[in-house]
């Protein structure tokens, strides 16, 4: 995890042991509370308290729950002592668990045991199956469920349309290794271009103080806010949009420089590594000298997209995912988790009846066909993986489903989770320079929320868009369409104000990620959901009340997410170490945190999106390649 600090179990305070519950076991993000569904009451109601995690039924819907995190304690808190064939488990506060447990063989015949089965793992497998057909592959997920986060909420209520419960969209596919996964696991992505407006954003007088300096007093939506007609109707002062137009067209410049930043960065030319030691705020308005309005603008985006805003995330990163931005984007009902899908049928094929895009979305995952003996890929929810092992001969992962701890062994393994996580499996193998380069992953929590709404006519009032965007609110900062791009292509369904909807809401870091992180971590667990909800009324009464949107009237229910370790974060100096330049200029990269601590570990290697540096589903299919290739020479 980002902080190296450790608690033994005889002394664990109370923040430590509410940070210590958001650890994930197995390397997947931990949900610390599912979903908490909440049918509406009158007015004036009083809502219960939200009652203990893991125990209160309005947060036992399809996330991580006390048996998926319980394990993560052992790990964090370091109450585990191994032996060749058992485990013992100290005494603590926080559990019951404790004594001296055996450790039994799995028996199952693996090449490669990928320890967490989200999209990075999904691609691992790909890779590896792709390399080499006969490759057998053992993914192990913590969750009860597949995909990781990029999974979705499919439990009873159901939502009243398909909405995502992490990542949203992706970036139509600009690199070989793009179009080689997705064309091959059945991903249309071209036929699935999100359709403008993308952004709207919506200005009032809860601006920071740099941009009300250069507002015009109106309050209003902007729809299209990321084109150069959306801009020049932003409530600004000329010189400001002028600034507002010229930032576009440099992050669109920079979209289609030969060797510009990209995702994963390693790809990109080092002679702009050194955008990676400068903000993005120092970027916009020192470097390029616009208006303090603009960064605050990108700070928006930024916030959610890249886990942090302007001060902290570098220059690299925010080029990268904004020169995007001004591309086109693809998107499918229930976000991420289609592509996951798609990735999960590839692998294997009677994981899901059909093959047309509307099976893959809307078919059951058939469970029993996942774990398998026959098959290529063997997918095993509901294990948490505790220790990796390697040898000149071989390797191991033990990991704890149903009660008991097994241990299996292979040929390789990839630890396909983040880090916070992934070195928790590893730290009797690492060096104090890796253990300290593994400190330097940072990793923010992320509350999301779906709303499901009885009827769409307000969004047709305000104007059909895929995103919108305000400012001020106390967790929120955008929300997305969810059934926009079913409707997309059919503008009357799309001004069809009677459809039932789904409005996914994600929040924006604005903290120190430096500093910070562990106290929200903690805030995200104790805040009660009735204040998350309190806030999503507030936000939605003023940017939407205005526009016909009445809470009591069109929510149904809302449903919480809190990823306590949701995303990385790509701050200032950590994707590279400080680039050298020679006699002649040229300029050599040269290894920061991030590089160091994913190195291979023997016959282990490190997958995740923040392995290759930025929260981004490009990043973690790129690491699957990664690492297919560097166990390849065990197998």
């Amino acid at each position: 995890m980002a902080s190296r600090g450790r608690t033994k179990e005889d002394g664990i305070s109370r923040r430590d042991f509410l940070e210590g519950v958001l650890i994930a076991a197995g390397g997947i993000a931990v949900l610390a509370s599912s979903p908490a569904a909440w049918a509406h009451y009158p007015p004036g109601t009083t809502f219960p308290p939200d009652g203990a995690i893991g125990v209160d039924p309005r947060v036992l819907r399809g996330a991580n729950l006390r048996d998926t995190f319980t394990p993560a304690h052992w790990l964090r808190d370091e109450r585990l002592t191994w032996s060749a064939s058992s485990v013992t488990i100290a005494k603590s506060n926080v559990d019951s668990f404790k004594g001296s447990f055996p450790i039994a063989a799995d028996t199952g015949s693996y090449d490669v045991i990928v320890v967490g089965g989200g999209m990075a793992g999904l691609s691992t497998a790909f890779h590896l199956r792709r390399a080499n057909p006969s490759v057998k592959v053992l993914i192990l997920e913590n969750n009860p469920r597949v995909g990781g986060n990029a999974s979705r909420d499919d439990a009873s209520p159901v939502l009243p349309t398909q909405a995502a419960t992490g990542g949203a969209y992706l970036v139509y596919p600009y690199d070989d290794f793009l179009f080689e996964f997705y064309d091959t696991i059945g991903v249309e992505y071209a036929q699935n271009v999100v359709a403008p407006p993308f952004y709207s954003y919506f200005f009032d007088d809860h601006m920071p103080a740099s941009s009300l300096a250069v507002w015009d007093g109106t309050t209003k939506w902007v729809a299209d806010a990321y084109n150069d007609q959306g801009i020049a109707q932003f409530p600004f002062t000329m010189p400001v949009i002028h600034d507002l137009h010229a930032a576009r067209q440099d992050f669109r410049n920079w979209y289609v420089t030969n060797g510009s930043p990209t995702d994963p960065p390693d790809n990109s030319d080092p002679k702009y590594d050194h955008l990676a030691h400068q903000s993005l705020r120092d970027y916009l308005t020192v470097t390029r000298g616009f208006h303090p309005a603009v960064a605050d603008f990108y700070d928006q985006f930024a916030s959610d997209a890249l886990a942090c805003v302007g001060r902290f995330a570098n220059a690299h990163s925010a080029i990268s995912f904004l020169g995007a931005e001004y591309s086109p984007v693809v998107a499918f009902p229930g976000g991420l988790s289609y592509v996951a899908r798609r990735a999960l049928k590839h692998l294997i094929p009677a994981s899901i009846n059909g093959s047309t895009q509307l099976d893959i979305t809307n078919n059951p995952i058939n469970v029993a066909e996942l774990d398998k003996t026959t098959n290529g890929v063997r997918y095993r929810v509901g294990a948490n993986a505790l220790r990796a092992d390697t040898s000149s001969a071989g390797a191991q992962v033990t990991y704890f489903q149903g009660g008991q701890f097994r241990r299996a062994t292979c040929k390789a393994i990839v630890l396909a989770g983040q880090m916070h996580t992934a070195h928790r499996l590893i730290d009797h193998l690492l060096t104090p320079e890796r253990l300290d380069a593994a400190s330097r992953y940072r990793h923010i929590p992320v509350p999301i929320a779906n709303v499901a709404l009885r009827n769409s006519q307000f969004m047709v009032n305000v104007g059909p868009s895929f995103n919108y965007y305000w400012y001020g609110s106390e967790f929120w900062q955008d929300c997305i369409t969810a059934d926009y791009v079913k409707v997309m292509n059919d503008p009357a369904r799309r001004n069809d104000g009677t459809r039932p909807n789904v409005l996914t809401f994600y929040s924006g870091f604005f903290h120190n990620p430096d500093t910070d992180r562990r106290a929200e971590r903690v805030a995200l667990l104790t805040t009660p959901f009735s204040v998350y909800e309190a806030s999503l009324r507030e936000d939605m009464e003023r940017v939407f009340g205005p526009f016909g949107f009445d809470w009591v009237r069109d929510v149904s229910a809302v449903y919480l997410y809190r990823w306590g370790h949701g995303m990385v974060v790509p701050d200032v100096g950590w994707i590279f170490g400080t680039p050298t330049t020679g006699l002649l200029g040229q300029v050599t990269r040269t290894d920061g945190p991030r590089a160091i601590a994913r190195r291979p570990l023997g016959r282990i290697s490190f997958a995740a999106q923040d392995s290759e540096g930025t929260p981004a589903i490009e990043s973690a299919i790129f690491s699957g390649r990664r690492t297919a290739e560097e166990v390849a020479a065990f197998l």
